[in-house]
């Protein structure tokens, strides 16, 4: 396949550039605002273009750059549209979850989490959670609103629409993975599918409430609000229940409403192992601490 065309410029924009039409059309498709696409030459065509220029060019999702191959859409519709792009106006681009009608597992650094309708719930306020489906053999429904640092919403999902906004610098969409940059070299999110359904935060620093989490060096990370206590989970995995973590009256509880917990918290000297969560809270821990529950491995 030919790399360049016949002035001897490559296919692919480099970095700057492809960012700068990433903004430029909003982080989505100008014509529809879909969030997976590529890079389009309008005018000139990329057989006739010396330079990539991003004023004469615009992303596309893969539909309407077919469409625009095929004939089936006009330069000049395009050209309209980057006037005017579909993810400027209503705010944010937009791709669908492939999702089945099993609970998918919920992946955040450390963490793994599966049936459970809440992963992070913060004073009564769901931060990522799994409704079951509406109907049988229905798609269960994932839902999330994620922040950045500064609390600022950043990607969310909408009954298994993911969607990004264009308040971002940046935000690149590679195959499976979305990265979304407040800056230069200074990522707040990244997040992986993993069809059908699997989600992974790979990156994350988040402030919620006063509450901030985040992801370093594979260990997961959550600070009490007005600069309070930090923990660090090294592993966390829930399965069943209703919540695996609770931020709420200024701490934090681990696995709520029955299901089995393993987990490991750094600098606690505990190691990991099952915990019967449906077990009362006031009742002595069973990791042998001699604590209650709530005091234990319940809450940190």
């Amino acid at each position: 396949m030919n790399k360049v065309n016949k002035f001897g410029l490559k296919r692919r924009p480099d970095a700057d550039v492809r960012r700068t039409i990433r903004q430029n059309s909003g982080f989505g498709c100008v014509v529809c605002g879909l969030a997976i696409g590529d890079y389009e030459h309008v005018d000139p065509t990329y057989a006739n273009a010396k330079i990539h220029d991003p004023s004469c060019m615009t992303f596309l999702c893969i539909r309407c750059h077919g469409k625009v191959t095929r004939g089936q859409l006009s330069k000049e519709s395009v050209k309209n549209a980057m006037m005017e792009p579909a993810a400027l106006k209503t705010g944010f681009s937009f791709e669908a979850l492939d999702v089945g009608s099993t609970a998918p597992t919920i992946h955040i650094g450390p963490m793994s989490v599966k049936d459970c309708e809440s992963i992070i719930l913060v004073n009564t306020r769901p931060v990522l959670w799994v409704h079951p489906p509406e109907e049988v053999g229905g798609p269960v429904r994932i839902g999330a609103e994620m922040r950045n640092e500064q609390g600022e919403l950043i990607f969310s999902i909408v009954d298994n629409e993911w969607r990004v906004r264009n308040e971002s610098w940046d935000v690149e969409v590679i195959g499976k993975i979305t990265t979304i940059r407040n800056g230069p070299g200074e990522i707040a999110l990244v997040i992986r599918t993993e069809p059908p359904g699997d989600l992974y935060v790979d990156r994350m620093d988040m402030s919620i409430e006063g509450y901030r989490f985040w992801l370093e060096s594979g260990d997961l990370y959550i600070r009490l609000p007005g600069g309070g206590d930090t923990q660090c989970a090294q592993e966390l995995n829930f399965v069943g229940g209703t919540a695996a973590i609770v931020a709420d009256n200024g701490g934090l509880t681990f696995g709520v409403g029955g299901g089995s917990l393993m987990m490991t918290m750094k600098g606690k000297g505990r190691t990991s192992r099952a915990i019967d969560t449906s077990r009362s809270r006031n009742s002595v821990c069973i990791c042998g601490s001699g604590k209650r529950f709530k005091h234990c491995c319940g809450a940190y």
